[in-house]
């Protein structure tokens, strides 16, 4: 009787394991821009609720650029307010109430409350964005590129008086014979300034290094020139990467191990059980029993290890800048297990 029971439990475990591996090939084709909005999100917000703003409103703004919700975008322009950064706050706010007068009466109602903070907001930090402007002198030559802090100013905007952090700003020139030159300029809240780029001293103006050809040799002083250093910015997706990935493959291997004993205790079994399963010792009945667990652990164990490699994986390939990545990825199954190659 016993032998009966374990040969049934090994004929139920193959179609166990099989849909176990479907579910893992099935999770990684799931969407999970939502997922990867609800992460940033969420880490956003509790940054900064612990007051850490230069990593928390970074994290809202790629949660709204990756699900432009109007809640979402309101939670950064406080973020952005309380980081003290008042015209990216300003801004924010004037963009969720033009939302906000576009909404149906139903969102409206329940959308109220954040507007009336808004519209307040807004009020408020208007009196205290500083503004600044910049522009070129007389008989300034035609061609001539500004940017301020890398964004051009062209057309109305040089001139104009316009919302900036508090803090310093680059002001930069470029001639049109490629000589470039920067000027900085510090303003504090409330400030109100005007500048003008200064074109006549021009042994500030560096010319813009060449592109070098095919055929042509790299300017003689490049060589001595140390690469500027690469800031590189810690992900807390990384964490929860390695983090499944890891439980990803410390599953697999008990998965390995306890399989590897169930087909032991199995052949022990075999060796005092005939083929209608019915065992003639003690022993192979402990063995058929054996057999048994070991087979429940090894199919628990494939499936929690499936699933956390395959969340490893997902993440990592809908991490930001992983798209050119997931492109060449390509997830196979053969008997021997699940692999990606690139």
């Amino acid at each position: 009787m016993f032998g009966r029971g374990l040969y049934h439990a090994w004929a139920v475990r193959l179609p166990l394991l099989t849909l176990a591996i479907a579910l893992v090939l099935a999770g990684l084709s799931a969407p999970s821009a939502q997922a990867d909005d609800s992460v940033q999100f969420n880490y956003g917000l509790s940054e900064m609720m612990a007051g850490r703003y230069a990593t928390g409103c970074p994290a809202l703004a790629t949660s709204f650029r990756i699900d432009p919700r109007p809640g979402t975008l309101f939670t950064l322009a406080e973020c952005n307010l309380r980081w003290g950064r008042t015209a990216s706050a300003l801004a924010g706010y004037e963009e969720y109430l033009a939302l906000f007068e576009r909404m149906s009466p139903e969102q409206k109602v329940k959308q109220a409350e954040r507007a009336r903070v808004a519209a307040a907001e807004r009020k408020e930090v208007e009196t205290s964005v500083p503004r600044l402007a910049v522009r070129l002198p007389e008989g300034a030559p035609a061609g001539i590129i500004v940017r301020r802090d890398g964004v051009e100013l062209g057309g109305p905007m040089l001139g104009a008086a316009i919302p900036v952090d508090p803090g310093e700003h680059v002001v930069s020139v470029e001639m049109p014979d490629g000589r470039r030159q920067e000027q900085r300029v510090t303003l504090t809240p409330a400030e109100q300034r005007t500048i003008v780029v200064e074109l006549a001293r021009t042994t500030q103006l560096e010319p813009a290094p060449p592109s070098p050809g095919p055929s042509s040799s790299m300017p003689s002083d490049v060589s001595s020139r140390k690469p500027a250093p690469i800031e590189l910015q810690a992900s807390p997706r990384r964490v929860w990467i390695f983090a499944a990935g890891g439980v990803g493959i410390a599953s697999l291997v008990v998965a390995g191990t306890t399989a590897g004993l169930a087909l032991a205790r199995k052949s022990t079994a075999a060796t005092d059980c005939d083929e209608k399963g019915i065992c003639a010792t003690a022993a192979g009945v402990d063995a058929g029993n054996a057999a048994h667990s070991f087979a429940d652990a090894a199919t628990a164990a494939l499936i929690v290890g499936g699933v956390g490699l395959a969340a490893g994986l997902v993440l990592w390939l809908t991490e930001p800048g992983a798209a050119a990545r997931s492109a060449q990825t390509k997830v196979a199954w053969s008997p021997a297990g699940i692999g990606a190659s690139w």
